[in-house]
């Protein structure tokens, strides 16, 4: 005879097993979305101070430099739009705008400056 014995009987998880065991799960799941999320909040912040400290750096080449143009440059991830126009104020002065932009072309950081 091919299959032993006919009679013997299969141990069956409980309902209650089933619905414990699918509350860890979830609880298991909720967990690891939370630490997910914190984690891209956290690089999206990294991000942002290294995008700020990059729109510094060409504020200050855009102060040292004579010629205020108007001009569009990548640096690392970072796409720099710089923006120079004449101030309303004093014919003297400068606005600067720059904006750092991601490699999706979210918008990062800002700096706005009045410059001599």
């Amino acid at each position: 005879m091919a299959g032993g014995k006919l009679n013997t009987r299969v141990r069956a998880s409980t309902i209650m097993e089933v619905v414990v065991s699918m509350v860890i799960i979830v609880v298991v799941f909720g967990i690891a979305m939370m630490i997910y999320t914190n984690v891209l909040r956290v690089s999206v912040s990294a991000k942002k101070l290294r995008a700020q400290a990059l729109l510094r750096e060409a504020l200050f080449n855009a102060e040292r430099d004579a010629t205020k143009i108007t001009q569009t440059f990548t640096v690392d991830d970072f796409r720099i739009e710089q923006e120079v126009k004449p101030s309303a104020q004093d014919k003297n002065l400068s606005d600067i705008h720059l904006t750092a932009y991601d490699q999706n072309q979210q918008k990062i950081a800002e700096l706005e400056k009045v410059i001599y």
